[in-house]
């Protein structure tokens, strides 16, 4: 069980070789890679779908493109735990944003299964607010559209593609997006390897999106259980997704240790809690001591789920 934490913000703030190598200093062995940063989002809902995402281009350039990050990775004895892929997969008011998003996670199966990492997290799509175009059934048949799209790139690789259960941002403040109804989850996961006819999908827990959307791990979690492939670990208060270390809000915490050691979880334990290693917010001198905590809060995880 790797004690992980996501590449945004300390490689993009240090650069590969002081990023990764600040990683690995602080006690981490595993690294979630930030592989979503290669969509320029800033223009994703405007200009044209070409020329402004890496995964665009064959997997020889991808490889190429992050050749410096993987030497670094390797060097410093990290492994790849899990990757994040590039969203969202839809702008509703370019509905061609769809397919052009599917090509960029065929590419990112292809990429992943190369570099040796077997989990990608790719984000499905939520009901969108004061939107009367939608309904549940039309974005579940979209959901339906982007992860079977995925199936034959994944059935020849040992590569998991996760869902994670979503919020929505509305005037009445966060609601459930997909995934957050744990029933959903299930029956969406379940349908899906089913059609694949092999496991290649699960569920990526993101923690501080449960405590968003007032649900608890105890009865979220049983009905997951195994199919819960990978984690976000990260805290907030209550209202907005703040991404802060553990006990930095209001997340559970003895909730979450218990709820997965009870469904015998071995995955790995993954931290994203960027927001509070930017250099942005901290000294650059105090960003290791930042790193170093969490990963500490990780290695007491994983005895508590392990005991």
């Amino acid at each position: 069980m790797d004690i992980s934490v996501q590449t945004g913000t300390v490689v993009y703030d240090f650069g590969p070789e002081r990023g990764y190598a600040m990683i690995a200093e602080a006690g981490f062995t595993g690294v979630d890679w930030n592989i979503s940063g290669s969509l320029n989002r800033a223009k994703f809902p405007t200009a044209p779908l070409q020329d402004f995402c890496i995964f665009e281009q064959s997997l020889d350039a991808c490889l190429s493109h992050y050749a410096d990050d993987l030497l670094q990775i390797r060097r410093n004895g990290l492994r790849i735990v899990q990757a994040h892929a590039p969203f969202p997969a839809l702008i509703f008011m370019r509905p061609q944003t769809l397919e052009y998003s599917i090509g960029l996670y065929r590419r990112c199966i292809e990429f992943c299964e190369a570099v040796g990492c077997i989990r990608l997290v790719v984000h499905g799509i939520s009901l969108p607010q004061n939107d009367d175009t939608h309904t549940p059934a039309s974005i579940d048949a979209l959901n339906y559209t982007l992860y079977e799209s995925l199936i034959e790139t994944l059935r020849p690789t040992n590569v998991t593609v996760c869902l994670e259960n979503l919020f929505t941002e509305s005037p009445r403040g966060v609601i459930e997006g997909v995934c957050s109804d744990p029933h959903e989850a299930v029956a969406m996961i379940d349908n899906l390897n089913a059609r694949a006819g092999k496991d290649c999908f699960g569920l990526c827990l993101d923690t501080g999106h449960l405590n968003l959307v007032h649900r608890s791990f105890r009865t979220y979690v049983p009905l997951l259980g195994q199919r819960i492939k990978a984690l976000h670990i990260h805290d907030n208060g209550g209202v907005t997704d703040q991404h802060l270390l553990p006990f930095s809000g209001t997340v559970c915490w003895n909730e979450f240790c218990d709820s997965l050691h009870d469904i015998g979880y071995t995955g790995d334990l993954s931290f994203e809690t960027f927001a509070q290693t930017r250099r942005s917010r901290l000294p650059a001198e105090l960003v290791p001591l930042f790193l170093q905590t969490i990963a500490g809060i990780g290695d007491d995880f994983r005895t508590r789920i392990q005991a």
